[in-house]
């Protein structure tokens, strides 16, 4: 078999056939840089090039366990001391709850996201934003679903229906924004980003004149 013909240099994406012999598959993992994926452990050479499938489902357990005790430790790092310290400096400059919330505390929840997200990318030898965006969007799906649902549940409380009305309504327009990119281009350009920041800048202005 032709190895030249199993690489696509314009390919983007790890596409390894399946049914080939374990050898073919593991030259095109090994030679195809977006099978990369960066960081410093090559898992998917480790999965494909195993023969033994034994051996094989060891390596993905454990790979799930490795990732488990990451995202482990960037919650207690965020929970044990950049929460804290954010809140005592809070407290100590007495800024509102309500400013607070949409500057300080939002960094200490979202600095392990924003973090691992650039980790992501600047890791990869053929950097794309497929991860970084699929984490930071499914990320928001998840706190807006699951982790609102989870304090209602535990312990209910009232609402302040123009902060819920302001929050959903730049909510929604950052979300349109984001689509109307997607179809826009297919490559980002530098307005688009100053647009988002741009957007969070009157967000803060809004929380903080009213």
């Amino acid at each position: 078999m032709d190895n030249s013909t199993l690489v696509d240099d314009d390919d983007l994406y790890c596409q390894p056939a399946y049914g080939d012999n374990v050898s073919d598959t593991c030259w095109y993992v090994q030679n195809t840089d977006a099978c990369g994926g960066g960081g410093y452990l090559a898992w998917t050479a480790f999965v494909y090039c195993c023969e033994d499938p034994v051996a094989k489902w060891f390596i993905v357990a454990g790979g799930a366990l490795f990732l488990f005790l990451l995202f482990l430790m960037i919650t207690i790092s965020a929970d044990d001391y950049l929460c804290p310290n954010v809140s005592t400096i809070v407290s100590k400059l007495n800024i509102s709850e309500n400013m607070a919330g949409v500057t300080f505390m939002a960094f200490g929840n979202g600095a392990p996201d924003v973090f691992s997200s650039l980790a992501s990318v600047v890791s990869s030898p053929m950097p794309r934003a497929d991860l970084a965006l699929g984490t930071l969007l499914g990320g928001t799906m998840f706190v807006t679903l699951l982790v609102t649902s989870a304090i209602v549940v535990t312990r209910p409380f009232k609402a302040a229906k123009w902060s819920a009305l302001r929050d959903l309504g730049f909510s929604i327009v950052t979300i349109g924004l984001i689509l109307f990119f997607f179809l826009y281009s297919d490559e980002v350009q530098l307005w688009m980003p100053l647009t988002f920041l741009g957007i969070y800048l009157i967000y803060v202005a809004t929380v903080f004149s009213i």
